[in-house]
């Protein structure tokens, strides 16, 4: 049975498929925090030790001044500026990958005959400077209901551009409907989306903005989820790290909804269980550093059925399933080949040398050719490419790629 179907909802008006809108917002935040920053309305500067911090004004609320202040006892995922994930296990984490990455999978179960499936996926952009921004997210929705179906799936994205006269940073939020689908749907689904049942109406996204503080706002008001996201600026001549309002988005999930996730069929992966294990904990078991086992995480949960457009990320991918054949191989992989990724000095170099388009290809053929190298135990191609790479890309190789000994891998 092939079925296509999609419902969003922007505002209070319905949508038809792969419909894109396109909001505008030139907020001025909340007040000035140092010589950089502004906070969020909900935030006060506080000035401790010299260093100028933006805190929740009110006791009740809880998060990053400079991004979203939230009622406490809410679940929580924060990405945020050069993006360091903090998890609901209140753990931090770096997303150090230019390809797609899963940050969560949820079933929430909100009535008797109700399942909602939530995914999020990120996806960031290597800056100038070796820094990595969040520059797209998709959040999925798949709900059965009764015998009915329905599955909504919205991209979303954004730019900044600054106004040379007033000195205003403007902003602009796309949100994309994708059209999504279904193969397969079980024996028991009769049809897709009852026009008669109200009740889907509470598990459609809402798309909206927040004006003051420059915010893109998805909610599900039956599932007491809301998805905050502000973009980093595109434009080379600006620097994100300098950026008054700082880029990030936010994954929030009301305390008293929390109840509803099923807990035993949700996979949190790299948002990781509020009750444990940790991040650490799991990479301590398998023998690997935390941030390795992290872009084990990121490499693994890839792959999206909608929205994926980067073939150098795919075909990273099927290298990591289909030559690296266990998981002691893919993190055995990972301990040098993850450093491409990741180290400081090597991305520096790397984006000063090439434009953005350029030194992201370098980057992903770079990280592909050290991940079949090693999986395959190629002497040669290891030799190959320690020597190749920095005339490729200009620069010294990373330290773990320099130190691996090709005659042991």
């Amino acid at each position: 049975m092939l079925a296509r179907f999609f419902l969003a909802v922007l505002g209070l008006g319905l949508a038809v498929a792969q419909q894109e809108y396109v909001l505008y917002t030139s907020g001025p935040g909340g007040v000035k925090c140092g010589k950089l920053h502004n906070c969020v309305t909900d935030a006060r500067c506080l000035d401790k030790n010299g260093i100028h911090m933006c805190e929740c004004s009110d006791g009740r609320l809880y998060g990053n001044g400079k991004l979203q202040c939230l009622p406490r006892g809410d679940h929580t995922v924060w990405i945020q500026k050069d993006p360091h994930l903090k998890n609901f296990h209140h753990e931090f984490a770096s997303l150090l990958t230019p390809c797609p990455y899963r940050v969560l999978n949820l079933l929430f179960e909100p009535e008797v005959d109700t399942r909602v499936i939530v995914e999020l996926h990120g996806q960031n952009t290597l800056y100038k400077g070796g820094h990595y921004f969040l520059t797209k997210l998709i959040l999925s929705t798949t709900v059965y209901l009764g015998n009915d179906m329905m599955k909504q799936v919205m991209e979303f994205e954004g730019d900044i551009h600054t106004d040379i006269n007033s000195g205003n940073y403007n902003y602009t939020f796309i949100a994309k409907s994708l059209d999504t689908t279904l193969l397969g749907l079980p024996e028991f689904v009769d049809k897709v989306v009852s026009s008669d049942d109200s009740r889907f109406v509470n598990y459609t996204m809402i798309v909206d903005k927040d004006e003051v503080n420059n915010l893109l706002v998805v909610e599900i008001v039956g599932l007491g989820i809301k998805l905050f996201f502000r973009p980093p600026c595109t434009d080379e001549l600006l620097n994100n790290m300098e950026l008054p309002m700082v880029p990030g988005a936010v994954f929030n999930i009301k305390r008293e909804k929390w109840k509803m996730v099923n807990l035993n069929h949700s996979e949190f992966e790299i948002a990781s269980f509020p009750l444990g294990p940790s991040l650490k904990d799991k990479a301590t078991e398998l023998n690997v550093s935390k941030p390795v086992y992290v872009q084990y995480l990121l490499l693994s949960n890839s792959i999206t059925d909608i929205g994926y457009n980067d073939s150098l990320c795919y075909e990273t991918y099927e290298i990591f399933t289909d030559t690296c054949k266990t998981e002691e191989e893919q993190l055995n992989m990972l301990k040098p080949c993850s450093s491409i990724y990741a180290e400081k000095k090597f991305l520096e170099c790397l984006t000063s040398k090439h434009p953005l388009l350029e030194y992201t290809t370098i980057l992903k053929q770079f990280f592909q050719r050290c991940e079949k190298t090693i999986c395959l135990k190629d002497a040669e191609e290891c030799e190959k490419m320690k020597k190749e790479m920095p005339t490729l890309t200009g620069c010294p190789l990373p330290r773990k790629i320099a130190e691996i000994d090709c005659n042991y891998l």
